[in-house]
């Protein structure tokens, strides 16, 4: 396939390390490439993909939260929170909803947990860290790209519907999707959400199509068609993020998904990439050992 061989092409002139790349086109896997035998990848950022999918389900089926009301976007995660911790927080803490939290705008200043961060910390006391850490921004007010929402997300799941959101992701989304060589890691009691979770690259493509195909797979409708429209449409300005030279610039971001120029979405992390083009219908997954991940994406300048 032209478009696999011209990107190829340009990583070995740019030297970027990729390890795998499949393309897909018109409802059918056209080509994949592995170029270094990998086991499983770490996913990181891209695990956030299915901390959505999976709150798609649980909203959709109207999961009963502890207070006795349907869990929805509207729902308020603090009161939660509040008693996982004996830091006393910021009152602002109250105006977080699931929706404040699939969309990076808790208001806190900067991204925190990302792998140095969380290394240096206790991971069974990461509820203290982030309530004695001020915010910056009022809530809902201010996009913040970070990996403390998803990891919110877990925390909230497992504290309301008795279960790991991990385990709830294997039994509703992997099962049905033929995923069965998998790790997952946890931060402490709950699923770190953000990161720690290693898949194959033909498995990592699964959670492409499920995102490219608005939740089916085979078929089968395993996330809600309307939730993955939400997903994957702007939801929140992310202007401080935008950068014009990027081949995929991120314009607006949705619920843990970017959309870039040409209504293209992608999810992105470390070198690993799930990239939707529905003009063109193409789904392109990437994996990649490159650090720099603007180089990646570079291999696909003008040949898209």
């Amino acid at each position: 396939m032209k478009l696999i061989e011209e990107f190829l092409k340009n990583a070995r002139q740019n030297d970027v390390a990729v390890d795998s790349i499949v393309v897909e086109s018109g409802g059918g896997i056209c080509e994949l490439r592995e170029i270094n035998k990998i086991s499983l990848h770490e996913l990181r950022s891209c695990a956030k993909i299915l901390i959505a999918f999976a709150y798609g389900i649980a909203i959709e089926e109207k999961f009963v939260c502890k207070n006795g009301e349907p869990l929805s976007l509207n729902t308020k995660v603090f009161p939660t929170l509040k008693n996982l911790s004996l830091v006393k927080p910021d009152k602002r803490f109250d105006a977080w909803t699931i929706r404040t939290l699939l969309t990076h705008s808790t208001g806190f200043e900067k991204m925190m947990f990302n792998k140095s961060h969380v290394e240096t910390l206790d991971k069974f006391k990461l509820l203290d860290v982030l309530f004695e850490t001020p915010l910056k921004y009022e809530p809902n007010t201010h996009f913040t790209y970070s990996n403390v929402e998803p990891y919110l997300l877990s925390v909230f799941f497992q504290e309301n519907f008795g279960m790991n959101i991990s385990d709830f992701v294997n039994e509703r989304i992997f099962k049905p999707l033929q995923i069965k060589k998998f790790k997952r890691e946890n931060f402490g009691n709950y699923c770190a959400g953000a990161t720690g979770l290693y898949l194959n690259f033909k498995d990592f493509h699964k959670l492409g199509q499920l995102l490219f195909n608005y939740g089916k797979f085979n078929g089968k409708q395993i996330v809600p068609e309307k939730w993955i429209q939400e997903m994957t449409k702007p939801q929140f300005d992310c202007h401080d993020y935008y950068k014009k030279e990027r081949v995929f610039p991120k314009l607006s971001a949705g619920y843990f998904t970017w959309i870039s120029k040409d209504d293209i979405v992608f999810r992105d992390g470390n070198g690993q990439y799930i990239i939707c083009d529905h003009k063109n219908n193409i789904l392109i997954t990437i994996m990649a050992s490159e650090k720099h991940m603007s180089k990646v994406t570079e291999c696909l300048r003008d040949i898209m």
